[in-house]
């Protein structure tokens, strides 16, 4: 059964109201939509979770339903995105690539946001690429006091391809398995280098693969945003090999942030969060962030 707390609206957004939401408003919230006076506690930033990749607003698994209701129940008003040219929104007819697109509709949502409800700040949660429109997002627009990160992009380390390395060689077991792996993986690793210099060669193709930004780049942008005063929530599964191997590895990337970022690693999660219980414990490490850093 449902919270009792919460209801759900359907909101279109924008003046060709070509972008769809679903609000989950905590108990009382209608009134605010109604035009009455603002309620305490409506200075507190609202939540709007966008989309992960080309999923609808559910989010993987019904993930963004479970976690904007639960949210709603705790106080905060939450919008389950649909960015434009996913789920039931158009995309603009003047959209540029995915990246300018996904920036530009998410910060119409904050402006429709604040109009209607009078919510003047917001945090913004996304996985995969919802992760990374949420960062381009923060960096052009203050109003937005926090960002929920999972699986953010991800830069392996000298010690991250230690301890894989390490994880890998300890599953062959016999000695004589790890030799024959380690010859294995050395030819592989002569092919890989031969293709790579056969393809310097060719033109340059572009591609739709999602690719970490260099990291002296994304250590400016993370710096930047925690000097401004936006919180950061990092969420990792494990899925990342080297990417991604340790509670701490964000700090192999990051070392002057220690201490100024919060973060979780879920080493035995997928990347969509499948299983019920660790998207219970993901959803319960998101709602005591929010209320330590909002509440």
């Amino acid at each position: 059964m449902g919270d009792p707390r919460v209801r759900d609206q359907v909101l279109t957004l924008g003046d060709d109201g070509r972008l769809v939401g679903i609000v989950s408003h905590p108990s009382g919230g209608e009134r605010i939509a109604r035009g009455a006076t603002m309620l305490p506690g409506t200075m507190d930033p609202g939540l709007i979770l966008l989309n992960a990749g080309v999923l609808h607003r559910v989010g993987p698994h019904r993930l963004h339903v479970a976690l904007a209701r639960r949210l709603a129940g705790a106080g905060t008003t939450g919008l389950r995105l649909d960015l434009g040219g996913i789920g039931d929104s158009v995309a603009a007819p003047d959209a540029a690539n995915f990246r300018e697109s996904a920036v530009a509709d998410t910060r119409l949502a904050m402006t429709a946001m604040t109009e209607m409800f009078g919510i003047p700040r917001f945090v913004l949660f996304g996985i995969c690429a919802g992760a990374d429109n949420s960062i381009a997002t923060a960096l052009v627009d203050d109003r937005v006091a926090g960002i929920i990160l999972v699986d953010p992009p991800t830069h392996s380390t000298r010690r991250s391809r230690l301890r894989y390395l390490y994880t890998r060689v300890a599953k062959r077991g016999r000695p004589q398995d790890v030799v024959r792996w380690g010859l294995k993986a050395a030819e592989r690793g002569l092919q890989h280098a031969i293709a790579q210099l056969r393809r310097s060669d060719e033109p340059a193709e572009t591609s739709g693969k999602r690719e970490a930004p260099p990291l002296p780049v994304y250590r400016a942008q993370w710096t930047g945003l925690v000097e401004r005063g936006v919180r950061i929530l990092a969420i990792f599964s494990g899925i990342h090999g080297a990417g991604y191997n340790h509670p701490e590895q964000l700090f192999e990337w990051f070392p002057a942030l220690r201490g100024r970022i919060e973060h979780a690693y879920f080493s035995d999660a997928n990347h969509t969060f499948t299983e019920l219980t660790v998207q219970a414990e993901l959803v319960d490490t998101v709602t005591r962030w929010m209320a330590k850093n909002f509440g």
